[in-house]
């Protein structure tokens, strides 16, 4: 695939050019809210509301200044047509030795597609990739977006997992609402008995899933210090956080953990089980975690979770969860020929 060089013509041919945040940035903030949107969280909205502002202020600032304040929206490449910015792809590096490269914001103007515009897109990035010395292209797709799903596996890009985020729009479901009962006795964990969790968290992680975002230490630890605060936010009324697990064999098999919010905002719950415990824990836990924010504020809850865990989705939509986003990670490795393409 042929990319154009930018020049300082007014009218350019009709094709892939490199992404330039001074030329493109407003055109290229405003298609990916057009093809985006409706699916960003208020902290995804806010930063594009933030790129947007940028973007206006792009040909006063400067290519560099809007580079250093961009991150994200700094590599890639544009479809271009009649002065306009027709299609979009982000293109960067996924860890510093340049091995893997993220490719994201994949958006062709609803009117144009259909015409290719996303696959020369993709095939540019690839090559970028490969010229690179780049080893993998690693993209998100959301599960339902079946055309871009077929596009993606048409290049070469197969599955690697499924991550999610469910919604219970609000709980209690009213005032007088009991508390659901676990079918299973739970017991309470200790806050500092984190390397319990991280460990069940790191069996229940697919190799592939592993390969994709590897557990992080630092989302189980709690130190002394951090204990001692949500005993006393407890004691306050500012914030609640209940975990509770079931242990076999002296090893902890599963685990839900419960964040009540009391100043707005949604309650948030989490939830792990090792794979030889699947089938078994599931609904407990998830009864568990509700009931542990039987007492709190009427708000919904969020849970991030594995679409890969079947069981873990049939509990979570049994108590009234409802899929809000569900994100298929799939990656290519890339060859020398890729740089032909």
């Amino acid at each position: 695939m042929a990319v154009f060089a930018l020049n300082r013509r007014e009218t350019l041919a009709p094709g892939v050019y490199p992404f330039s945040p001074r030329k493109h940035l407003r055109q290229v903030a405003d298609l990916v809210g057009a093809v985006f949107g409706a699916e960003l969280d208020e902290e995804g909205r806010y930063a594009l509301q933030e790129v947007q502002a940028v973007g206006w202020l792009s040909p006063v600032l400067g290519g560099l200044l809007s580079t250093n304040l961009l991150g994200e929206f700094v590599g890639g490449y544009v479809w271009i047509e009649g002065g306009r910015v027709l299609g979009n792809l982000t293109l960067q590096r996924n860890d510093t030795s340049g091995s893997r490269w993220r490719i994201s914001n994949v958006a062709v103007t609803a009117e144009e597609r259909g015409r290719g515009i996303g696959r020369s897109l993709m095939l540019a990035a690839i090559s970028e990739i490969a010229h690179q010395n780049g080893s993998w292209a690693v993209l998100q797709v959301r599960l339902d977006n079946q055309p871009a799903r077929q596009l993606y596996s048409s290049l070469g890009f197969t599955e690697v997992c499924q991550d999610g985020i469910w919604r219970l729009p609000a709980w209690p479901a009213d005032g007088s609402s009991r508390p659901l009962a676990p079918d299973i006795e739970l017991h309470r964990l200790p806050a500092l008995a984190w390397r319990a969790r991280f460990e069940l968290a790191q069996a229940a992680q697919t190799q592939l899933a592993n390969w994709a975002s590897p557990v992080a230490a630092e989302a189980y630890q709690t130190d002394p210090l951090q204990a001692l605060g949500e005993v006393v936010s407890g004691w306050l009324g500012l914030y609640r956080v209940q975990r509770w697990g079931w242990q076999s064999r002296g090893r902890l098999d599963g685990a839900v953990e419960a964040h009540a919010s009391v100043f707005g905002g949604a309650h948030r719950l989490r939830m792990t089980v090792r794979p030889g415990a699947r089938g078994r824990l599931e609904r407990a836990l998830v009864n568990q975690g509700l009931r542990a924010l039987a007492d709190a504020p009427r708000a919904p809850v969020i849970i991030e979770h594995s679409g890969d865990h079947v069981e873990g989705v049939a509990a979570l939509e049994a108590a009234g969860f409802r899929a809000q986003r569900v994100l298929l990670t799939m990656r290519r490795p890339i060859v020398p020929a890729d740089a032909l393409l």
